[in-house]
């Protein structure tokens, strides 16, 4: 088990920077996502930390000493990466036991490590057959199992369950999380997957174009994004957002006023609403017109137009149809200034 810091790191590829003087610190023990979208830097952290990429300046420390340029196989760490590394011409039993195997354990307990990883990644039917006779979801499930077989001192995942069907990815999750907290490891989670984001992680890191936007745990990020970037990114449908204008102890929105504390700095504001965060009111709400319904099983997601600003409504209960007219009200909002950084978050 290691803390892990990277203290200002920047890491270039083909002369442009991909990780931007990020300063991250990953607890010890702790289960820590990086969430962003593609290309945002996430697999540039994990192989910085690994050490497959070198920073051009910062350092990387695992339990306060540096490692910044110690090779990746001295660092204890354990690594699955998004596309196939499996050996193709080993077994998956070969596979899993390989790192077993460089680490010289005993014949017995190579055995029985590879056959209990493998029943809990439910790939235990497969140990004989070789890579290319599996599909692409059970390789990574393969991969998986081979990193979590032995105890290093941190694992990195970068989105292990990608190519996972969705029944197989909900159960692999849960078992990631139950095998993580027994063994205690420290480890890092690259996905751009909000669910599994908000299933496994202690905190998360919200990352863009290589830069850290926020870090925090799920209802911090949730509930307080920092800017508008993360508060559109983070949370399934997307936050709604409002132009606006602060003045006195109201904002003004197309359709009509909200109440906000009066310190809150007055001008042209950004208002965020998620979907579960609106609520029909029987009088002096905003009134809202149902444009489309899509329909979730459980619940079902209402695109409501809001005098000509359209916002998503969830309802778990009533089943609206398009045209159906009604008051809404906020339970909660966020307000944002005209640079995207948030300037309240109102309940």
């Amino acid at each position: 088990m290691a803390s892990i810091l990277l203290d200002g790191v920047t890491v270039e590829r083909s002369g442009v920077a991909v990780i931007h003087a990020m300063t991250l610190a990953i607890d010890n023990g702790e289960f820590f996502v990086l969430i962003g979208p593609s290309g945002s830097g996430k697999t540039s952290v994990l192989r910085a930390v690994a050490g497959i990429d070198l920073p051009v300046s910062g350092d990387v420390l695992f339990d306060g000493d540096v490692v910044t340029r110690v090779e990746p196989a001295r660092r204890d760490i354990a690594m699955v990466f998004e596309t196939n590394t499996l050996i193709p011409f080993k077994s998956v039993r070969e596979n899993i036991s390989f790192p077993l195997e460089m680490h010289h354990f005993e014949r017995s307990e190579i055995e029985r490590r590879v056959l209990a990883q493998s029943r809990v990644m439910a790939i235990d039917r497969f140990l004989d057959r070789m890579p290319k006779d599996l599909a692409a979801g059970h390789q990574q499930l393969v991969q998986a199992a081979r990193a979590l077989v032995r105890r290093p001192a941190a694992f990195l995942l970068d989105e292990p369950l990608s190519r996972v069907d969705s029944a197989s990815r909900s159960m692999m999750r849960t078992e990631i999380r139950l095998l993580q907290r027994g063994y205690g490891v420290t480890t890092l989670y690259a996905t751009n997957d909000q669910e599994d984001a908000m299933a496994l992680a202690d905190r998360i890191a919200v990352i863009d174009e290589g830069v850290l936007r926020q870090v925090g745990t799920v209802d911090e990020i949730y509930g307080k994004p920092v800017d508008v970037f993360v508060a559109g990114f983070v949370g399934s449908p997307p936050m709604a957002f409002l132009p606006g204008d602060l003045t006195g102890s109201e904002v003004h929105i197309a359709a009509g006023s909200l109440p906000v504390p009066p310190q809150t700095p007055h001008g042209p504001v950004t208002v965020g609403v998620r979907a579960d965060d609106w609520e029909v009111v029987p009088t002096a709400g905003l009134p809202g017109v149902v444009t489309s319904i899509e329909n979730h099983g459980g619940h079902v997601l209402a695109e409501v137009d809001l005098s000509g600003d359209p916002i998503v409504m969830r309802f778990d209960d009533e089943r609206p149809t398009a045209g159906d007219r009604f008051e809404i009200w906020p339970r909660r909002f966020h307000l944002f200034d005209p640079s995207g950084r948030a300037v309240a978050h109102i309940n």
